[in-house]
């Protein structure tokens, strides 16, 4: 009988035991991720590029907008559409606008599509990227594009406004804005 007892004495204190032990464990690994506030404090922008404010070229859709080095971009109007089933990045409330884009390289280097930053904007704010595979949007080829070729893809942005609503399009590489489009709202 005593054999009994202390058997059931000793598995809820083994079990309270190893709840403490994993309880201590957890709070030294907690205060573990704390950090020194000296490396928070530490401003180094060395990593932000400033984007060059001004396009390089404008224009209006379905129209190509040609940069000064022979880079040709058009980009078709805004057409609404419904996004499929994993689209993501449409917001409430916002219209949901597709547009096509083509690029003809007529510069003499390859051209790096990948780095290809598409912003939209609205007169009642900015637009947010949808990437939508159902609707082939699934942003701009990664294989850079070779002097003289040429490529197509779409593009999908959720706007705030309604049709007929000015929109500007901005496409940049990441520092420089390479062109502007502007236009209405579909």
């Amino acid at each position: 009988m005593f054999n009994r007892k202390f058997s059931s004495f000793g598995s809820k204190f083994g079990s309270k035991l190893a709840i403490a032990g994993s309880t201590v464990a957890l709070a030294l690994t907690l205060t573990a991720c704390g950090g020194s506030d000296e490396a928070a404090q530490v401003d180094d922008q060395s990593l932000v590029t400033t984007v060059e404010e001004t396009p390089q070229a404008s224009g209006g859709f379905d129209a190509p907008v040609v940069t000064p080095d022979k880079v040709s971009y058009t980009l078709s109007s805004p057409a609404s559409f419904t996004p499929g089933k994993f689209a993501s990045g449409m917001l409430p409330d916002q219209r949901n606008e597709r547009f096509n884009v083509t690029v003809e390289n007529g510069s003499a280097a390859d051209l790096d599509l990948a780095t290809l930053i598409v912003k939209g904007s609205t007169t009642t704010g900015a637009c947010v990227d949808i990437f939508d595979g159902d609707n082939q949007m699934e942003g701009a080829p990664i294989t850079p594009l070779a002097p003289g070729a040429s490529a197509k893809f779409s593009w999908g942005l959720s706007c705030p406004g309604k049709s007929g609503d000015d929109i500007s399009v901005v496409l940049s590489n990441g520092t420089v804005n390479v062109i502007e489009v502007t236009g209405k709202l579909a």
